[in-house]
């Protein structure tokens, strides 16, 4: 998916020596890294929710997104590889600050409780497993989680966590196990069930949030930067064809890997609650859906997933949210922007944590907190969309290389879904 992140510098035996800022996921391509780091704890829960609750009448959104997902981190890496700036970086030069600085605090807040939910989860997992205090557990998985990010490469030690999310395989096990209703699955997926309902619209705007993941936009964006800084390329110089091809059929595979991901737990849970049928906020047990397949293992093997996708996704959502802090900061690019960054890093993922156990305290629900990540982050993309797709276009930034129309169409699609989904859940709410 992603680079290990910028260069820091960090002082070892009184001097300085660089090191790696591992704030993002390494570019380790399609595979189990790609799995994790895109459908994180929040992903998860929110998928079986929307399962249990609506059955297959989501299922469309995971589908119908994919063009405009992929054409937007398409986009992303192209404003990127012209300008040779970061996206918060592009937005700061090119807007009025108001908008700016609300992206800034965007990325701030929602990846901060993201990353809080995604701590309480694998609080909760290991609890499940060794029991104890979850609220310490929570503290040590994402004290353990800040050591790895601060001291071992991003694809060292994703090489090994990527192999706890083998357990979302089970998904799929469990959907080829159960005896589905694959006509209405299939209507379901490409013909969107509109249901005008405050629970609907709110559970679309969580499924948005969690799939389009702003970001991995941003991500995207700060990694085509670096590629270019190491490999000695100018800000003017254009990719080759073979590097476009390649950009172009990694994004599509993983995105599809992801996505693919996404309507197997979302199958799964409608079919595993096709009996029961819990209402939209009734108590859903995530890990009931993998008992067909794991029978007495499910809750250990979806711990194990949850764990693993926690620790392959917390880098890059605590690396998007410092580099969208050091623009606002307007620090310049080199090694003293870099350290500056670590420690923004540090800073936020410290944040997380203390929200983590803050929620334990409170005896805040998991799942709930994990659907609320998701919901913030659904409610609150639709104007850095808008930015994102109008700097594609802005000759100010990119010149004559302006984004080619069929992508910037399909930007504006998932922008203006994604912009009627909050009206409708506004409208639902207080009418």
């Amino acid at each position: 998916m992603n680079r290990d992140s910028q260069r820091q510098t960090l002082p070892v035996n009184g001097g300085l020596t660089e090191r790696r800022a591992r704030s993002r996921a390494a570019d380790v391509g399609p595979g189990l890294t790609t799995l994790g780091a895109d459908n994180d704890p929040s992903g998860v829960a929110t998928y079986t929710l929307a399962g249990a609750w609506f059955r297959y009448d989501l299922l469309w959104v995971c589908v119908l997104s994919y063009p405009s997902m992929i054409a937007l981190q398409l986009i992303s890496a192209r404003v990127a590889s012209i300008t040779g700036k970061g996206l918060t970086d592009n937005m700061r030069e090119h807007y009025a600050p108001v908008f700016f600085y609300f992206g800034v605090a965007r990325f701030l807040i929602a990846n901060s409780f993201n990353i809080a939910a995604d701590i309480l989860a694998m609080g909760v997992a290991v609890h499940a497993a060794v029991g104890g205090s979850v609220a310490l557990l929570s503290l040590l998985c994402g004290a353990a989680s800040l050591v790895l990010q601060w001291c071992v490469p991003y694809a060292r030690y994703a090489r090994v966590v990527q192999w706890l999310v083998l357990g979302m395989f089970g998904y799929v096990g469990v959907v080829l196990l159960l005896q589905l209703p694959w006509h209405t699955i299939a209507i379901r997926a490409f013909v969107p069930r509109i249901i005008w309902t405050k629970d609907y619209t709110t559970m679309l705007l969580a499924l948005l949030g969690t799939t389009i993941s702003p970001y991995l936009l941003f991500s995207q964006a700060e990694q085509e930067v670096e590629e270019r800084e190491e490999n000695g390329q100018s800000a003017s110089s254009v990719r080759s064809d073979q590097e476009l091809r390649r950009l172009r059929r990694d994004t599509a595979l993983r995105t599809a890997l992801s996505n693919g991901a996404a309507l197997a737990i979302m199958i799964a849970s409608a079919g595993v609650f096709e009996l029961t049928r819990p209402t939209p906020g009734q108590p859903v047990r995530l890990d009931r859906v993998l008992e067909p397949f794991a029978h007495a293992f499910a809750p250990q093997v979806l711990g194990l997933a949850l764990i693993g996708s926690a620790l392959l996704a917390l880098p890059p959502l605590a690396g998007s949210a410092a580099q969208a802090a050091a623009s606002a900061f307007h620090w310049q690019r080199g090694e003293r922007r870099n350290a500056r960054i670590a420690l923004l890093l540090v800073a936020i993922t410290v944040t997380g944590i203390a929200l983590a156990v803050t929620m334990t305290i409170l005896r805040i629900d998991p799942v709930t907190a994990l659907y609320w990540s998701a919901l913030l982050n659904g409610m609150t993309m639709t104007p850095v969309l808008v930015l994102l797709v109008l700097l594609s276009s802005k000759r100010a930034a990119v010149g004559d290389l302006v984004a080619h129309w069929s992508l910037r169409m399909l930007c504006w699609l998932a922008t203006i879904g994604a912009g009627a989904a909050l009206v409708a859940h506004f409208i639902a709410e207080f009418v």
